[in-house]
């Protein structure tokens, strides 16, 4: 193999190494951009009227502080009461939950729902 094909093979191996991190950055930058948050809280509301569907949840923050999470329920998100899978309707409010979730652009999305 000449000096010529030798840096032809790796100036394109380069090239192709580039052009696959830049195609790949956007996906990267925005799955970092949703990065999952739990909470651990009350049911104070469930919407299953409307679509889409809705949860809110209050969660204490520190001993006095409150954090209420309202999140949208779509046909991807898992609702389990202990090992058992259950549909939105199934919570109460009042009922105890970990709400795992995602920042969206149009809001708040309810990756998973835990009933304890």
């Amino acid at each position: 193999m000449t000096k010529a094909t030798t840096y032809a093979r790796w100036s394109w191996g380069l090239v192709m190494g580039l052009a696959v991190m830049w195609v790949a950055a956007p996906s990267v930058h925005a799955e970092s951009k949703a990065a999952a948050r739990a909470v651990r809280g009350e049911v104070v509301a469930v919407n299953v009227q409307d679509s889409p569907n809705v949860i809110v949840v209050k969660a204490m923050k520190g001993s006095k502080d409150e954090l209420i999470v309202g999140a949208t329920v779509g046909a991807d998100t898992t609702i389990m009461r202990g090992k058992q899978k259950v549909g939105l309707d199934a919570l109460k409010v009042g009922e105890s939950v970990e709400l795992t979730y995602v920042k969206q652009d149009d809001g708040l999305a309810a990756r998973s729902i835990h009933a304890r």
